[in-house]
């Protein structure tokens, strides 16, 4: 088999790399007869399925899964989509071999928790897009058929826009999957696309804000602003931060949310300027803030591209920014770490609990929210990783909070 399938030092040197920055990396593996011949691509850029594909090119190689590994210590954490059974005992024999004995490879399931490959089936199959293609069922074909139309018809709404261009490529892409067969392929490709679309133009309008209680707000807001340019530049960055959230929904016309940050953030600056000694804890909130700042460099080129677009609803879109998307979760999470932050003595059980509730919706909502999927693979080509830097400092703050 070709040692393009197992690149030793390019393996070693990324399992290094993961456990020095703590951060996940796609891989693909592949399940071979003997344990010498079997493969494992990482990459920092490639989706682990690209990755799986070019696997599959590899001689000897049988089954193949693909998904994110994470490096602690000196284990190797490996989360595929779909378990592969044999994937841990083929990477311990083939790690020894290759002079990595001191990486324990460990298979573990989309909640974290460690999985015994022995009790998966032995008759694990390759995920749909491998298997041979079935006789198409008329009745699904007839509905895919009719939703393809129906996300047409949708893509169109959106004007003669570049989005609305690439949006046209999905639902072309998708009826070439129905015409081939692949009714579950089609059928996924549309949930995608239809959730997408369903966000971008089914968004309800903002109730007008109130604006007596708005200019309330922003003159309380401003002064706590004053408040904050006198601090030093350490103490005063994360509570710039906050202030900028509270003005985002002040921008919006998300009043209560708004109201409810101004409270933490006026509870954040009214805190004892030196809390009773406890064990000191990594700040949570520088973590959060490097982490969202590499967000938002990507997300801030995409808004300028969709303002470009002259649209509507994509300047809409590019108003709201990440924090629009969220629909509240980035405000409730900022909330959460400046309590935590704050918090001293018994509080400080009470806030890591708070702030774990918080560090959980914002990972669901991260997972599962289409406009966040369709940020990161955006029609126009731009690098906006959202999942994988707020993914890891969301596990990092959350091993913080259960240390409190």
């Amino acid at each position: 088999m070709s040692d393009q399938a197992f690149d030793a030092d390019a393996v070693l040197k990324l399992i290094k790399k993961s456990k020095a920055s703590g951060n996940e990396l796609p891989f693909a593996f592949g399940l071979a007869a003997k344990p010498e011949n079997c493969g494992l691509m990482i990459d920092l850029r490639k989706p682990g399925k690209v990755l799986r594909g070019e696997l599959k090119k590899m001689p000897g190689i049988r089954k193949t899964c693909f998904g994110t590994l994470r490096v602690e210590e000196n284990e190797v954490f490996l989360q595929p989509e779909k378990p592969l059974k044999g994937i841990v005992k083929q990477l311990k024999k083939k790690f020894k071999a290759e002079g990595m004995v001191k990486f324990k490879p460990v298979l573990v399931g989309p909640d974290g928790s460690i999985i015994d490959e022995d009790s998966l089936p032995d008759d694990d199959a390759e995920d749909l897009e491998t298997a041979a293609p079935a006789q198409a069922d008329d009745g699904a074909a007839d509905d895919l058929k009719q939703r393809i139309a129906a996300a047409a018809e949708a893509v169109r709404a959106l004007g003669s826009t570049e989005l609305a261009g690439k949006l046209a490529v999905e639902v072309k892409a998708a009826a070439k999957l129905l015409g081939q067969g692949g009714l579950d392929g089609c059928a996924a490709r549309l949930d995608r696309l239809e959730a997408a679309l369903a966000k971008l133009q089914s968004r309800p309008e903002a109730a007008p804000a109130d604006p007596e209680q708005a200019a309330k707000l922003s003159k309380l807001l401003a002064a706590q602003a004053a408040r904050i340019k006198v601090l030093p530049p350490q103490q005063a960055a994360p509570l710039a931060e906050q202030a900028r959230a509270v003005a985002a929904s002040l921008k919006s016309g998300a009043l209560p949310q708004a109201a409810e940050g101004l409270k933490a953030l006026m509870k954040a600056l009214d805190a004892p300027a030196e809390a009773e000694a406890e064990a000191p804890l990594p700040d949570v909130m520088e973590i959060w803030q490097a982490a969202k700042e590499d967000v938002d460099r990507g997300i801030s080129e995409l808004q300028a591209a969709l303002r470009s677009q002259n649209h509507p609803v994509l300047a809409q879109i590019a108003d709201a920014g990440l924090a629009g998307a969220a629909d509240g979760n980035q405000t409730a999470l900022m909330k959460a770490l400046f309590e935590m932050r704050s918090a001293t003595g018994d509080a400080r059980k009470k806030a890591a609990q708070a702030l774990l509730a918080q560090v959980a919706a914002y990972g669901k909502f991260l997972k599962s929210d289409p406009v966040i999927a369709l940020v990161e693979d955006n029609p126009f080509g731009i690098s906006a990783p959202v999942k994988l830097p707020l993914g890891t400092a969301l596990r990092q703050i959350a091993e913080i909070a259960k240390a409190a």
